[in-house]
Order: structure tokens, then sequence, then C-alpha cells
């Protein structure tokens, strides 16, 4: 078993390393999401946020492209868990309720599922990744998410370029850590509940692969995860899990690095600071042109110039209006001011485009299309659409959903594995999403069974066998599947076949009693 001291100091090392991106994440939050500003410096509670910035468009252009990612990606019904298998009826059947079973327990208040996206999706938009935990609760009757601040949080990449070891930080109160861990905390943190019990301690929580952590209790698990109490130098819990327990979405990552970027800050960042600039100056020429500088005529003045709402500016009674005014304000040229503008928006339309607000939405034509214009269009915003969000759907939704379902399984909270059906025994979870981009792809099934049952009914005017073709059985249930109707609309196939064998010996012996009618009359 690796000893405590030779842990924390791998996780300092892995500080040190990430210590190397505080600065840009930093500069970063400073530019465009001032309520995480606080990596290299120390917030106080109640401090005003942004107020070295002039110009708010950088944090609305974060705020769109933030906000978009959840009403683009997990809206409504947002995905469904399929299998590798082919499944039969009782298969889909089990699948579907499995949908719906996860879906709900994620979504539990307590479980803090849209909050930790909510500031996830911001993270991954701003610095090009977040870090999420996926765990059961205290009571172990649900999930729990939390998102986690980049600051505190350190991570490896194994030979694949996956993450396979996480640090973090973690500061709960005395109190906290007795609520959670009962008799396990070190006697200090139990003394220190009697007299300071909302004193924040320092803890970490560190997942690592088995074999680096060299104990052989926990060499049949994956990973081995360790919740210390770094103040006293005490470790409170060790567990063995077989996944990471955290995912940590990356947005572009590069060749040598563990840690990703965000091409939209990137991209944004110059203009970011730019348009501070310009708006601190077109500001200042137009105060100037409002409240121009006034100059006062020599040896007439008797008093300071006042420039306030009714003040009195005293002048020699003896002095002659006739030479001219004794105060006259000196104008400005206002020609530079227009252009100022002209070039503030085009800054603003290159932010906009660096944090891909152009493609979000379907631009205006300011007429009414027609069936196959939507189309069209619809296919163009895909194209347009795609390289964004398909990267998201697997990279961050896609590790969120096999993971909870890893963990809920293991609980228990989707029933028993041996409810399973026969049919997805053996097989592989995958997970497949719906949004506005994918859910033209399902609903295209329905529309070619339009199609092709116009085509039919031409050509069986013809040549009524035609009709022998095609199977028109498998395209009505791809149709009304890929309309996203539940399953307990359709009938199993076998009770389909039944169906129809009861309904042909139905119409044989009506047949058959019209046969021997006929017989019976012609007797």
């Amino acid at each position: 078993m690796m000893q405590l001291e030779t842990v924390l100091q791998q996780s300092q090392h892995l500080y040190e390393k990430q210590s190397l991106m505080l600065s840009l994440w930093q500069n970063l939050a400073d530019n465009f999401y001032p309520e995480r500003a606080d990596f290299t410096t120390v917030r106080n509670t109640g401090q005003e946020l942004a107020d070295q910035l002039i110009d708010s468009y950088p944090i609305l252009a974060r705020r769109d492209m933030g906000n978009s990612l959840s009403a683009m990606l997990r809206d409504g019904h947002w995905f469904w868990i399929t299998s590798s298998n082919e499944p039969d009826d009782d298969g889909r059947r089990w699948l579907e309720w499995a949908t719906h079973r996860l879906k709900k327990v994620m979504y539990y208040r307590e479980a803090g599922f849209v909050r930790a996206t909510k500031q996830a999706d911001h993270d991954y938009v701003t610095f090009g990744q977040a870090v999420i935990s996926v765990e059961l609760n205290k009571n172990a009757d649900g999930l729990l998410y939390r998102c986690w601040h980049l600051r505190d949080c350190a991570w490896t990449e194994d030979d694949a370029g996956q993450v396979n070891t996480m640090h973090v930080k973690w500061r709960p109160t005395a109190y906290q850590l007795k609520q959670v861990f009962g008799v396990r905390i070190h006697p200090n943190v139990y003394e220190l509940c009697k007299k300071h019990p909302f004193q924040e301690v320092n803890c970490k929580r560190i997942v690592m692969p088995s074999e680096q952590y060299e104990d052989p209790n926990f060499l049949k698990y994956k990973n081995v995860q360790l919740l210390i109490d770094c103040d006293n130098k005490h470790v409170m819990q060790v567990d063995g899990i077989n996944h990471i327990n955290h995912v940590v979405p990356r947005f572009q990552t590069v060749a040598g690095s563990q840690y990703a970027y965000s091409p939209a800050t990137v991209v944004a960042l110059p203009d970011a600071r730019l348009i501070q600039a310009m708006t601190h100056t077109l500001l200042e020429a137009g105060e100037r042109y409002a409240r121009p500088p006034i100059v006062a005529t020599s040896r007439v003045i008797r008093s300071d110039v006042d420039l306030s709402s009714d003040g009195i500016t005293w002048v020699d009674d003896e002095y002659d209006e006739r030479m001219g005014a004794a105060l006259r304000p000196l104008t400005q040229e206002r020609g530079g001011f227009p252009i100022g503008l002209e070039l503030r928006e085009d800054i603003k339309e290159t932010i906009a485009s660096a944090f891909y607000l152009n493609k979000l939405s379907l631009p205006d034509v300011g007429h009414e299309m027609t069936a196959y214009e939507v189309s069209e269009r619809m296919k163009q915003y895909r194209r347009e659409n795609l390289p964004l969000f398909a990267p998201m759907e697997s990279e961050y939704n896609g590790q969120l959903c096999e993971m909870s379902f890893e963990i809920a399984m293991q609980a228990g909270l989707l029933g028993s594995v041996m409810d399973i059906p026969r049919s997805l025994q053996g097989g592989e979870v995958v997970f497949r999403f719906k949004s506005p981009l994918t859910r033209a792809e399902e609903e295209e099934r329905a529309t070619r069974f339009q199609q092709v049952r116009g085509m039919l009914a031409e050509t069986i005017q013809l040549d009524p066998a035609v009709v022998a073709n095609v199977n028109l059985d498998a395209a009505l249930r791809d149709s009304i599947r890929g309309i996203g109707s539940p399953e307990a609309w359709l009938h199993t196939e076998k009770a389909v076949m039944e169906r129809k064998q009861a309904q042909a010996m139905a119409q044989a012996a009506q047949m058959a009693m019209e046969n021997a009618d006929n017989l019976a009359g012609v007797a």
C-alpha cells in the first residue's frame, strides 16, 4: 500500500504543473466570466464583480453560448439507452423503461444535476473544460452531481488520452465532515466541531488506478478513491471503484497536455481587450463633445470656473463683452465618432462569431418558405453546427450518461440485473442523444415512409402485385419509432403475427360459410 506521504507528494507535483494554467484561466475569467475570476486572487464575499470592465458584450457572448448548450443538447427527452445487441420487443421495452428511470434519477432536485451542468457549461465554454463528480449520495438512494472549481482540480491521462487520475481540493466545514464520515474523522476535527463547527478543513479527494496504489486488497477494482484530511494527515475513507467518478469534458485538446482550451475564448480574447479600450475611448470622446472644456479670458475671471448645475463664476464688471465672451467652450470635431462606433460593431460581430452565436439560430429570410426550402435550410444548419455539437454529445453528455448508468446499476437504482431481458445480456450499453441536429435524422424515416407510400399508390394501379416488394410491417414500425413514439404503442411482433393468423382463419371460415350458402342456393 502506498504511503500517505507519497500520495500527497504526487498530488503536490500535479498541482505544480496545473499552476501554469491558472494565470491563463484568471485572464479569461476577468474578460468573459468575472463570477469565476478567483484563480489567482482571493475574492471576498460581496465584492463587486467586473469592476475593471467597461463594455459587457464579451460577458454577454459567453453567457449566451453557455446557456445554449443545455437548450441544444439537454432539452426534453434528450437521451435514450440502446444496446450493441439487436434487442427483441422485451429488450426494447426494458431499454425504454431504463431510459425514463435513469432520467428521473438524474433530475431529482437533491441530485443537483441541473445546477452542476449549468456551472459546467460556462466553465466548458470559457476555459475549454469542466469537472463534474458523479457519485451516490450519503444515503446511497440516489445520485449526486457536483461541479468543481478548475482551480482545485488536477488530473493526468493514460496512454489512450483518457483521464485516469483525478485530484480535487475540498474544503468542507468540520460539521460537514462529521455528517459524512462520522467516527472516521480525526479527533482534532471532532474537537473542532464542538468549538468551531463551521471552520473549513483542507481535504483532498483522490482517484487513482488500483495498481498505482499498490494494495492487493483493491487490485480487483479498476480504481481506488481516497478521502484525505490534509490538515491532520489522516485518511478518512478508502474505496475500490470501477470508474474514475469524475467527468472531465474537454472542448479542444492539444497534443502533449492534459488540459484543454476553448476555441471560443482563444479567438475572442484579443477582441475582448480591444473592445474595452475602444469603448473607453468612445466614452471619453462623447463626454468631451457633450461637456466641452471651457476657455476663460485672462485677467477677467475673478473666481474659479464653476461648471456644476446652477454654478456661479464671477467676472470683472468692467470687462466689455464686445471683445468676446469671458467664458467660451472649446468645440471638438466629432467626425471620427461614427467611425469608432462602426469599428466597435465590427468587433462585436467578431466576438459573436468566435462564440458561434451566428450559427446557433436560423437567419431570418423575411418570407415564408416552402417545405423544400425548410428541408434545405435544416441541412445547412446541421452542416454548420454538427462540427461544434457532435463532439460535445460524445465527450460531454456521453460521459455523464455512461457514468450515471453504471453507478445507478451498481446501486440497484435501475432494478435488478436479473430483470434485464436475455436479448440484452452480454451487450454493451450505447447512449443516443436527441437534439435539433439529430432529430431530423430520426424523423426522416417517417418522411421516407410517406414517399414510399406515395410511390406504391401510383404503381399499384398498374400492377397490384408490386406491393409484395415492400415489407410494410417493418417500414411502418420503423417510421413509428422514428417519430419518437413509445414502445407501448406497438404490439410485439409475436402478437402481431398471432392477430394476423387469427384474421386469416376468420376470413377463411367466412369464405367457407359463404361458399356453403352459395352451394345450398344452387341445390
